[in-house]
């Protein structure tokens, strides 16, 4: 396998189906997939930590806070709304 394929695999692995989203309450932007109902995939960027004000009220935002909550219920309104399309 060459090289540009197996990079090409690599980042329809792990951006693939992503779209950008802004939290409805902070606005923080990250990159979400819907892969079902039960399953989403959200990227975080430094950015997005710093403005999401749940994580903000956290001693130490890192990857240990499970989610935000304001965050799921924007990434859930924008399921509804067709704007996440499910694989």
């Amino acid at each position: 396998m060459s090289e540009t394929r197996t990079l090409d695999d690599r980042r329809a692995y792990l951006e693939g189906g992503l779209v950008d989203l802004a939290c409805g309450h902070c606005s923080a932007w990250v990159r979400v997939k819907k892969s079902s109902p039960p399953h989403t995939s959200v990227q975080w960027s430094r950015e997005a930590v710093r403005a999401c004000a749940e994580f903000a009220g956290s001693a130490t935002p890192n990857a240990l806070i499970r989610t935000c909550a304001r965050l799921r219920d924007s990434i859930e309104h924008a399921a509804r709304a067709g704007y996440l399309e499910q694989e």
